[in-house]
């Protein structure tokens, strides 16, 4: 019983690390806002939910004390910082290319489900997955968090609060993409564009940010 009740306050202390290294406005949450307004619920909930597996996975390295991968991210933080840049640019490109689609209508609506719901999924899943595990702030961030106030007192505790970090990673991207949702049917076509155009933007800067910081101690 006392173990049982020790895992459950590991699992909500993870539950609320989980909520407090996915709930910072980065890439990630923009593109969650963008995806949920223009292709639905489920897309944009796909899109935090690439970035829970990455925030679970390097918690995992900092709730097993795993340093070698730690000083192999040190060693190459600034080739990261650019090719996560360069990731950046990509989909800023394609966000502001991405033309908003008919949601008034119900047939466009309907084929685009039937089309769009897997692929459109799992491809956000990924690209906020690559974002994530890119994002060198992303990922000291959670290592930090999680090494810091993370308080295991037994190994076996590690996987409990893993799995606790998770959910509450996942949890928060389900609220925010639920929460957009409800106002998604309000934005017309010139602002589903105008969003997207906000938000190529902004990503361009953070991907011009994090290339100069990769390129600064070569320049």
């Amino acid at each position: 019983m006392a173990v049982l009740l020790s895992d459950i306050d590991v699992f909500v202390r993870g539950l609320g690390l989980g909520v407090m290294v996915a709930a910072p406005v980065g890439p990630v949450g923009l593109l969650c806002i963008r995806r949920t307004i223009q292709k639905g619920l489920l897309v944009g909930f796909a899109s935090g939910f690439g970035a829970a597996f990455a925030d679970a996975f390097f918690s995992a390295l900092a709730a097993f004390g795993v340093t070698a991968l730690t000083d192999i991210l040190q060693v190459y933080n600034d080739p990261i910082h650019v090719i996560g840049g360069a990731f950046l640019v990509l989909v800023a490109w394609h966000t502001w290319h991405d033309k908003p689609r008919a949601a008034d209508t119900k047939e466009v609506e309907k084929k685009y489900l039937k089309r769009a719901h897997l692929h459109g999924a799992i491809k956000a899943m990924a690209t906020s997955f690559v974002i994530t595990i890119t994002n060198p702030a992303t990922i000291f961030g959670v290592m930090a968090v999680v090494a810091t106030l993370g308080g295991l007192q037994h190994r076996p505790e590690a996987g409990v609060m893993i799995a606790g970090i998770f959910a509450g990673s996942s949890l928060w991207w389900l609220m925010l993409s639920g929460g957009v949702a409800l106002f998604r049917k309000r934005f017309t076509e010139k602002g589903v564009m105008t969003l997207n155009r906000v938000t190529a933007v902004i990503l361009v800067a953070i991907a011009f940010w994090a290339i100069g910081v990769g390129l600064r101690n070569f320049l």
